[in-house]
Formats: C-alpha cells, structure tokens, sequence
C-alpha cells in the first residue's frame, strides 16, 4: 500500500513475532498508541524481546496483531517507506571508513555541507565534520548514536527508536549514562519517540523517565 500521509500516528497492540528458527516473542496485553510527538520509555524484560520489536518497527521481522502507521499495518508497507518514516539510533550504529560528515550524508545524500553541520550540531556530536572513523575509531557508544540521530535528523525522521546500551553500575551510580540519554532525548524533541530500556528499574524511580510522557513494561 502507498505510505500514508504524516503526522504519523504509531499504534502496537497485541503483538507476536519471532526470529527465524526461535520461540515466540510476545509483549503481553500491550495496547500503545502514539500520537506524533509523544515519547514513550519501554522497559524490557529482555534484550532478546527489545531488539525483536525495534526489527519489527523497521520492517525486519514479520509479526502478528496490530502495528499500524496511521491505521495501516506495516507489513503492508514498503520496507523502505516504513524506514523512510521510523529510524533506529542504536549504540552499536554501523559506521563506515569516512569522515562523520559523510556517515551523517548518507540519510540524504543531496544535503549540503551546512545541513549536516547542523545536523551533528543538534545531536551533540562535538567531533569536527572532517573526522575520519574506522573500526578503531573513538566513536564508540554515545559517539556512534549521537552519528546515527543526526543521520535521523538529517533526513528529517519523524520516530526514532533510541536503544539504550548496556550500562554498568558505575555509570548508572554516577547519572553519566541518564545525562547523555536525557541529552538524546532533547535533541529529538517535537518527534515520537521510543526509549527502549534495558535496566530493571520501577516507574518513577529512575530519573531518566521524568523525560517521557509515558513508561510501559514489554
């Protein structure tokens, strides 16, 4: 079916799917309904069950139930319409052996040098746009998101999907893994967004949720 027209309005409920070979993952009596805009924290019982929705928001993975791009099921959607709608800012984003100004071009590759400038800008990447990045590169973790939300930015996404690494103890002890997080949240602002967490914490116990609209346990 053709994609329909924004502001998108992203709807789950009852939803199943599996990866190839696996059991099946189901998240419970989810019923989640997103207007553009509203940002929603998911708590994962699993990194197993998180990475299967996210793969199933972007196309990945077919499922079973309700998720809909303004009424319309994305398994009836284009895979690269849905992701020309719904991108992941993952922390082990790819990056390929160029400069950070050309990973960012690849989301729009017609963007002149200022937009990704301002693009790198709004996602708090502090690295010079002429960086080269390798597999040795110091863009690792928050660095390699950061890439991957201005790359969202550049094209200008309209939900993002920002899965939260591990984090250790000490980070968490320290709030340094919460001010980057909240940091991402910000720059996002005015987009639907699904904060995908990976730590057991209660609602309203971790400070990072005061930075949503809603907290939900998948």
């Amino acid at each position: 079916m053709p994609l329909p027209p924004g502001p998108y309005e992203l709807r789950l409920a009852d939803l199943r799917t599996r990866w190839p070979g696996g059991e099946v993952i189901g998240f419970g009596d989810t019923d989640l309904l997103l207007p553009q805009g509203r940002r929603v924290a998911l708590l994962g019982r699993s990194r197993v069950g998180a990475s299967a929705l996210a793969a199933v928001l972007l196309g990945f993975l077919d499922y079973q139930g309700v998720a809909t791009l303004n009424d319309v099921q994305l398994r009836d959607l284009a895979d690269e319409d849905v992701r020309g709608v719904i991108g992941l800012c993952a922390h082990d984003a790819h990056l390929f052996d160029t400069t950070i100004a050309e990973n960012v071009r690849v989301a729009r590759p017609d963007a002149t040098d200022e937009d990704v400038a301002r693009a790198l800008a709004e996602a708090g990447v502090d690295l010079p746009p002429d960086t080269r990045v390798d597999d040795q590169s110091v863009v690792v973790g928050a660095g390699r998101r950061r890439i991957a939300l201005a790359r969202a930015l550049l094209a200008d996404l309209p939900i993002l999907i920002l899965d939260e690494p591990d984090t250790g103890p000490d980070e968490i002890e320290s709030g340094a893994a919460d001010a980057a997080l909240a940091e991402l949240i910000a720059a996002a602002d005015g987009r639907t967004l699904l904060l995908i967490m990976h730590r057991t914490v209660l609602p309203g116990a971790a400070p990072i949720l005061r930075h949503v609209d809603e907290v939900l346990e998948i």
